[in-house]
């Protein structure tokens, strides 16, 4: 839903407009380090409590705890985005068509969204700790719908502005936030809704601490490119950028889902010190998580153009936009494959290497987009997200399997992603060398088809995590 309706979002207010909702998006995501790492701690604690039923009285003060904390940072968040936005409108942004002092406006509704949308990564936290994911899912389904749906409506029947955009997001934000608390504290099983307590912070303080350090190097690291091209690139070029990242950050639909589900479970095992399920449970949602991302993201790298001619039917759009998907797709994509071991590292409570290794990539990352935006553009800025993950994939598994799993490093490397990243390979490319250029569209549309289907078939087949455990579910 964050992506379907983008075409349609460019089209009634145009491509500036939609750059400012680019820059809606990189704020959210910078101020993403005030979390201070209480979401997933949050999580973390919840999955390592519940293991025993007598900690139910302490999951529900962790929460009311953390919940006090986080809408204090939300209403500091509010402020600070306000104040922020003459300086935004007037010295930072380029605009071409719309007017300063209709941006500061704009700004200022997107202040209020951000605010009321903060909140939301905590109860979600709480939700996936518990291993209430299904729920989190249906509510984040139906609110993804409303919001994208109701953009659109309210765009095609009131006025096609980004301040009307802007206006039914807030409302939407409102209403999910509180859906999702009513949720959180309907499943804590506990008699009383809980109290806030010094001791609970002064139990969770280093992991938490851990994780802001985390979270500031990593919303720098992933906003970096957004962050200089605003400045860089004249609005509208902006905004094709924007759109890239969007149609490549589909991926992250995919890479989410299976971090959110074997973290916790991953966190449950290193209590109970069952290295053996870990070893298995590891393995398996490394491989599962391979087979999720690789053959949609491979299909989509391969055949970016193709893509978008068939959903966005606009030849400006795809002229400008195709490579950037094509590249940013792959970066995602290498970054996905390091999801699984993250959590392995957070389940263990050791959030150092995760912290030091993205400082270092900072900076490496912030003078390397900005030489080769200048040298090559926008694709410049894609293309240094690859190589930065690259070296995640090269570098960061050999320091951590030093220390956790140290036999388990080479299984990662061959069969939890090199063959799996083979065949699909294998498949697309050969995908590739069929398609031509002037084929029908509903050629195009069955060739894709295809593709990622026999992509996707050979990569389970290829998972003998998956595979083993589809025959246990069999024989049961």
């Amino acid at each position: 839903m964050g992506v379907i309706f983008v075409p349609l979002y460019i089209r009634l207010m145009g491509v500036e407009s939609y750059g400012v909702i680019g820059i809606f998006a990189s704020l959210q995501a910078m101020f993403a380090v005030l979390d201070l790492g209480l979401s997933q701690t949050l999580a973390r604690e919840m999955a390592r409590l519940s293991v025993d039923q007598k900690n139910t009285r302490r999951m529900a003060d962790t929460a009311r705890t953390l919940e006090i904390i986080y809408w204090g940072i939300a209403l500091i968040v509010l402020a600070v985005i306000t104040m922020a936005s003459h300086f935004i409108a007037y010295h930072w942004l380029n605009p071409e068509k719309l007017s300063r002092e209709f941006l500061q406006e704009v700004l200022w509704i997107m202040a209020l969204v951000v605010g009321l949308r903060w909140p939301v990564s905590l109860y979600m936290g709480g939700l996936n700790g518990l291993q209430r994911q299904v729920l989190v899912n249906s509510i984040l389904a139906i609110f993804a719908t409303l919001q994208g749906a109701g953009a659109v409506a309210v765009l095609w029947l009131i006025q096609p502005t980004v301040q009307v955009f802007f206006f039914w997001q807030a409302l939407m934000a409102l209403a999910q936030v509180i859906v999702l608390r009513i949720a959180l504290w309907r499943n804590l099983s506990s008699e009383r809704k809980g109290i806030f307590r010094v001791d609970v912070l002064k139990e969770i303080w280093r992991f938490a601490a851990g994780m802001t350090g985390i979270s500031l190097v990593s919303t720098i690291l992933m906003q970096t490119d957004k962050i200089l091209l605003s400045k860089l690139l004249s609005l509208s070029d902006f905004g094709y950028y924007t759109f890239a990242a969007t149609v490549a950050a589909v991926l992250y639909r995919l890479i989410t889902p299976v971090f959110t589900a074997y973290y916790p479970r991953l966190t449950e095992l290193v209590s109970k010190n069952d290295q053996k399920g870990l070893v298995q449970t590891y393995h398996q949602g490394c491989q599962f998580m391979a087979v999720v991302i690789l053959p949609s993201a491979l299909t989509l790298a391969f055949f970016s153009k193709e893509v978008l001619s068939l959903w966005v039917r606009d030849p400006e759009v795809i002229a400008h936009a195709s490579l950037l998907v094509s590249l940013l797709v792959i970066g995602n994509t290498l970054h996905g494959l390091m999801h699984l071991p993250y959590a392995l590292q957070l389940a263990h409570g050791w959030t150092k290497l995760s912290f030091s290794t993205n400082l270092v990539a900072v900076i490496f990352l912030a003078p390397a987009i900005y030489f080769a935006t200048t040298a090559w553009g926008a694709a410049g800025a894609a293309s240094m997200w690859i190589v930065l993950n690259v070296g995640y994939l090269l570098i960061v598994i050999q320091l951590m399997h030093f220390r956790l799993l140290k036999h388990e490093k080479w299984t990662w490397y061959r069969n939890d992603v090199g063959k799996l990243l083979a065949i699909t390979l294998m498949v697309t490319g050969i995908g590739r060398l069929i398609m031509r250029d002037g084929l029908e569209d509903i050629l195009k549309f069955v060739i894709l088809i295809i593709v990622f289907g026999t992509a996707t078939l050979s990569a389970v087949m290829g998972a003998a995590s998956l595979r083993n455990m589809f025959k246990i579910r069999q024989v049961f």
